[in-house]
């Protein structure tokens, strides 16, 4: 299926997930793309509001890649139109460990940013897999702080 947009669980919830306890903000999905990735295909993996630091983003996933070809990247994009806050490769850039199911959470090292306009986490292949066993997931949490919009 090309130029499919894949969305999870999140998608029915309301926007955000704050701590009663102050201003941490976290929030999780699981997405199930219904068929193979292609490389026009997106997966959103996490809506996230403006105003948030984005500190942590973790995943576990099922096996992507029969085979081991696919190539991925992981970054965000404005949800505004004419926004400018888009980093396609912030987080993963070429990432190749989709070719295997991960079962622990795999979390990622970045240099901590605020959303200064609403965004979506984004999977885009680069290269597409061989092909797919069953409908694997892709379960994700990120986690910040609301800081405002400086």
């Amino acid at each position: 299926m090309a130029n499919a947009v894949y969305r999870g669980t999140q998608a029915a919830r309301s926007p955000f997930a704050t701590a009663a306890y102050g201003n941490g903000w976290r929030d999780s999905n699981k997405v199930t793309p219904s068929a193979v990735l292609a490389t026009t295909d997106v997966v959103v993996l996490a809506d996230v509001p403006a105003g948030v630091r984005v500190e942590t983003f973790r995943y576990k996933n099922g096996d992507f890649d029969t085979g081991t070809t696919l190539v991925y990247d992981i970054g965000y994009r404005t949800k505004l139109p004419g926004g400018t806050l888009t980093d396609l490769d912030f987080f993963a850039d070429d990432a190749t460990a989709l070719r295997a199911a991960q079962t622990t959470w795999v979390e990622i090292v970045f240099e901590p940013f605020v959303t200064t306009e609403p965004i979506e986490i984004v999977l885009i292949a680069s290269v597409a897999p061989s092909g797919v066993s069953g409908t694997p997931s892709v379960d994700v949490q990120v986690q910040g702080a609301l800081v405002g919009i400086p």
